[in-house]
């Protein structure tokens, strides 16, 4: 689905299990994190435990995995 705010995704698995962000905002809260320096062990870094899809608008948790260790553009 898509909106005049960009797609919306959901999130499977893990703390969020179910939860629907838009893109951009999801985005942003890996930025976040990775801005603060934070793990993904760390609480405020459960952003960077979901893994982007190739495909689709689903992104899954990987548990105590970085998914993003290098910044977002």
């Amino acid at each position: 689905m898509a909106t005049d705010r960009g797609p919306i995704i959901r999130l499977q698995g893990g703390p969020h299990d179910r939860w629907a962000y838009y893109e951009e905002d999801f985005l942003d809260c890996i930025r976040a994190a990775q801005r603060m320096g934070r793990s993904a062990d760390h609480p405020a870094g459960w952003a960077l435990t979901y893994e982007r899809p190739m495909s689709g608008l689903t992104w899954v948790w990987r548990p105590g995995q970085n998914c993003h260790p290098n910044p977002l553009d």
